[in-house]
């Protein structure tokens, strides 16, 4: 694929300005994998790239991931791939309240990876060429490009084929900050895999009414929560999503959009700002 490891997901946007999630101050499905590209520390820092099978509509685990120095090892059924071994130490969130050990490892691989991989749509012309299209988002600070086939392509939590990417200005050009992951069209929050525990929290959007169009899909309003999109539109971001930031963000590297637009957060649980991670990566 060309990926040249420059330097330096779908927040289906914010209409206004908005805060925290934001780094520059704004905020029935068929059988699907659930993959977790994860980087593991070894004696000679070898990486390893798991895909687990799963089964339809049941809500996924994501299994703790290992790798012997030189080696690679199959689970069951999985396609394992081995990614360049200059790639950057593990991502460290360590010692955060509330999360094991295996979900820390799970939410840095998957941090580790999407940094690395995310460098393959650097700039948005590259997320053109390879399908991606604006959702017409850019004037909140935050542009989202979106390849909405992937939605349902059978891989989840893929950062080689994320469903979204998120661009915004920096030094006068724009350049991928985050990688927006979505779940099949037609999930909830039932559905989402245990990636990082309280480390990792999914949103939706209930509100957003897109374009009915199959693969360049433009916002166009908000409704209430529960309310009907007009004629030709629909609530496309009504899906489980996660975020991850490939750039320090002020509420951490899994944080979600803030403001108008922002999307909700499963029931009974407040929106994360994970100030103890702010500058990672």
């Amino acid at each position: 694929m060309g990926r040249s490891r420059l330097a330096a997901v779908l927040a289906l946007v914010v209409l206004a300005a908005g805060a925290c999630g934001g780094t520059s101050g704004h905020a029935a499905p068929t059988a699907t994998h659930v993959q977790v590209h994860a980087t593991v520390a070894t004696s000679g820092t070898t990486s390893l790239r798991t895909t687990v099978p799963t089964t339809t509509r049941t809500k996924p685990t994501v299994p703790p991931t290992s790798a012997v120095a030189g080696t690679t090892t199959a689970t069951s059924g999985a396609a394992v791939a081995t990614p360049s071994t200059n790639a950057p130490q593990l991502v460290d969130l360590c010692c955060e309240a509330g999360v094991t050990a295996a979900e820390q490892l799970r939410a840095s691989a998957l941090l580790q990876s999407t940094i690395v991989d995310l460098k393959q749509f650097e700039f948005p012309a590259q997320a053109y060429a390879a399908g991606y299209r604006s959702i017409g988002d850019g004037v909140t600070g935050d542009e989202h490009y979106v390849k909405w086939s992937y939605v349902d392509d059978g891989h989840i939590l893929d950062p080689m084929r994320p469903e979204s990417v998120v661009y915004e200005y920096r030094g006068g050009v724009q350049v991928a900050v985050a990688a927006m992951y979505m779940l099949p069209f037609g999930s909830t929050f039932a559905d989402v895999p245990d990636v990082g525990g309280p480390l990792t929290q999914w949103h939706v959007h209930r509100n957003l009414c897109l374009t009915e169009s199959p693969d360049h899909k433009v916002l166009s309003g908000l409704t209430s929560d529960n309310g009907t999109c007009p004629a030709g539109t629909n609530k496309a971001g009504n899906t489980p999503m996660l975020h991850v930031w490939v750039v320090p963000n002020p509420c951490g590297p899994f944080a979600a959009l803030e403001g108008i637009g922002a999307g909700q957060v499963p029931p009974g649980q407040t929106r994360n700002c994970d100030t103890k991670f702010a500058s990672v990566p």
